[in-house]
């Protein structure tokens, strides 16, 4: 998956070394316990756990290399990004062990497909090339984004930076089906400018005309989303697909063609993702806050589009169709559009 870089909204030594991480030979090694990095990362492990079981019922796990770091430390199951560190007690992910190391990072990092990168506010899941369908992970601790500035008024930093986490994480487990969809795209189209989410915003936010159609568009949906009569709500739905269609029609031509399944992609991972969040954030076990703050709170950065229509989109399939029936789509082999699940259920 392409890189992103957030400001958000816009954020057992013993393991199976065969999926997870290398095995510690030195027996005499014992793990070290870093309390914050432990806790936190515990704490974000945990969110997934529930959120994976109670709403997606999906208890696998796709294999990822983790990298976190602070301002001093980065902590990593990848023997790319810490060839030699210590080893130290870390957090477990649906069963499955991990042996971590922390070394200083130097304000550089190594990810574990070997580019460097500085040491920033940034958050995003990566498909580990010449891995089949294992990703890499990258995040900050909670006190790097608190000294970034970082915070939200409707939701609190601590869960904010939990929902960047969730959101973020639910595309490593996408590997197998959007994972391989986006290296396809990437690869086979070129418009000029990085190919990202945010592709479609960056080609035609400074059209009037188009905006005015994207506008209307997301109101609409979110109009659907809010409404209770079963005849109106599919009235609205159909009245917003069909203000996607046009825009599509009307500015995704020649060589803008691909844009049309590019967008619904789009719409459909990030949507996911923020669908994700919310979906923590109003759990009793989660951060249990009403609907109202938890939609507030993912919505806070509506300046990206993918992320904000695609929230609204599937708010309105989760009410057509509960996340049980659809989930295995979205992260199992097929790369099916939230347009089109919604299309099965008011036609």
């Amino acid at each position: 998956m392409t890189r992103k870089l957030l400001l958000y909204f816009l954020t057992s030594i013993l393991v199976s070394s065969w999926m997870f991480g290398q095995k510690a030979t030195n027996k005499l090694t014992e793990p070290i316990t870093d309390s914050l990095f432990f806790n936190e990362t515990n704490k974000w492990f945990s969110a997934w756990e529930l959120i994976s079981k109670d709403v997606y019922n999906i208890d696998n796990l796709i294999p990822v290399e983790f990298v976190f770091f602070d301002d001093k430390f980065v902590y990593s199951t990848s023997n790319i990004t810490i060839p030699k560190g210590k080893f130290i007690k870390g957090p477990k992910l649906l069963n499955a062990s991990f042996a971590w190391k922390r070394t200083l990072h130097n304000d550089s990092i190594i990810l574990p497909d070997k580019n460097i990168v500085p040491v920033g506010l940034m958050s995003f899941a990566s498909e580990l090339q010449g891995k089949t369908n294992k990703s890499f992970f990258v995040m900050p601790l909670l006190s790097f984004w608190k000294k970034a500035g970082v915070s939200s008024k409707e939701l609190g930093i601590e869960n904010l930076v939990t929902g960047v986490f969730i959101h973020e994480f639910s595309h490593s487990q996408q590997m197998q089906n959007f994972g391989k969809k986006m290296t396809e795209y990437e690869k086979n189209n070129h418009f000029g400018i990085d190919f990202s989410d945010d592709i479609v915003q960056n080609l035609f936010d400074k059209d009037s005309s188009y905006t005015k159609l994207y506008i209307h568009e997301l109101n609409t949906f979110y109009e659907a989303s809010k409404e209770n009569n079963t005849r109106i709500k599919d009235s609205l739905i159909k009245v917003g697909i069909g203000v996607l269609q046009k825009r599509h029609n009307k500015f995704f031509t020649g060589k803008y063609e691909s844009l049309k399944k590019i967008d619904e992609f789009f719409l459909t991972m990030e949507g996911l993702g923020q669908f994700t969040m919310y979906c923590w954030l109003i759990n009793p076990k989660g951060a249990n806050l009403s609907v109202r703050t938890a939609v507030q709170g993912v919505r806070r950065n509506k300046k990206r589009w993918s992320q904000d229509e695609g929230f609204a989109l599937f708010l309105i399939l989760e009410q057509l169709s509960g996340s049980k029936n659809w989930s295995k789509r979205m992260f199992g082999n097929e790369t099916d559009s939230v347009i089109k699940l919604i299309n099965q259920k008011i036609k």
